[in-house]
């Protein structure tokens, strides 16, 4: 357990990216055509607010500004005791009508030159992306599916977290309040206790015929498989009209059977800043580059000679064309 081992706070970061299911709930809403419209909020059932992807929100809120911050740390006993710090911040402008703006920034304690962060926008049926601090590039084969995903993943993290605690995360009411000139429903976050003689969950065997994964791997597997909640404390304030997250504050604390003495804390904070008239207009960044993901080579040495037009492709047999926007 000396770097990479500690790096199962990583994981936590991207677990909704490495579970099947939780890619399915967060791609766009082309992808899901015919799914239902989630229910109106339940004061009930509070735990739906964090499902709610930016689209759903904005078609019940309109549009808004969000931000949210998380730490995690973990640590390691031992000999070569150590201690990871992982920050992340992510921003988001929604309008609604289905245009947005967000980054998202990854600290993983490494030391300098070690974060990194991505900025993606969706505005007029095209998607714009860059790694920061690169510049923008057009991503015109998107057509907004991979940003949505993008966006999805930073808008719900709160849920993310709230999965990872898992049916021990307690919601109870706990009055009203009101933010941004709405009214809201206040709930605690809590742990429930153990029921008596509860044992961890057995980690499920892999398929037959998988692959022994790398050390790294199985450490991260082995987090999310077998991680036992011991801690949960936080406040969550839905929207009282429309259920909508307005503000999610969440700390939680793990611990992982198969690794003693490992231990994992999450701190997180995410609310909205802005809405409606107060919302900036998202736009399209000035000054963005072609799509230039090929690298070059014979194309570029034909488009030099003036065989070939800049950006013409050659058809292939039996291959279709990309689909407009």
């Amino acid at each position: 357990m000396r770097r990479a081992p500690l790096a199962l706070c990583l994981v936590a970061l991207a677990c909704s990216r490495s579970d099947p299911e939780a890619r399915a709930r967060v791609l766009g809403r082309e992808d899901r055509p015919h799914e239902p419209a989630p229910a109106a909020f339940d004061p009930e059932h509070p735990e739906a607010a964090l499902a709610l992807d930016a689209d759903e929100a904005a078609r019940r809120l309109g549009a808004f500004d969000w931000t949210a911050a998380a730490e995690w740390t973990v640590a390691a006993p031992g000999d070569e005791a150590r201690q990871v710090h992982v920050t992340e911040h992510h921003q988001l402008r929604q309008s609604a009508t289905g245009e947005f703006e967000v980054r998202a920034e990854i600290d993983p304690g490494l030391g300098p030159g070690s974060s990194g962060g991505k900025q993606v926008i969706w505005t007029g049926g095209t998607t714009y992306a860059r790694a920061l601090p690169a510049p923008f590039r057009e991503r015109p084969t998107d057509r907004g599916r991979d940003a949505r995903r993008f966006r999805d993943d930073s808008f719900r993290l709160a849920g993310t977290v709230a999965a990872l605690v898992g049916p021990a995360l307690r919601l109870e009411p706990a009055g009203e309040a009101r933010l941004l000139g709405r009214a809201a429903r206040r709930y605690r976050l809590s742990l429930a206790p153990p029921a008596p003689g509860a044992k961890p969950p057995a980690t499920p065997p892999p398929p037959p015929g998988t692959p022994a994964p790398d050390p790294d791997t199985a450490r991260r597997l082995g987090f999310l498989q077998g991680r036992v909640p011991v801690a949960a404390d936080g406040e969550l304030l839905a929207d009282a009209e429309t259920g909508v997250p307005l503000r999610v504050r969440l700390s939680g604390a793990f611990e992982v059977p198969n690794a003693p003495g490992v231990k994992a804390r999450i701190e997180l904070l995410a609310e909205v800043k802005a809405l409606g008239a107060a919302v900036g207009a998202v736009t399209a960044p000035a000054g963005a580059l072609p799509d230039e993901r090929k690298p070059a080579g014979p194309s570029t040495a034909l488009e030099a000679a003036g065989l070939k037009k800049r950006g013409e492709e050659p058809a292939r047999p039996g291959e279709p064309a990309d689909e407009g926007e």
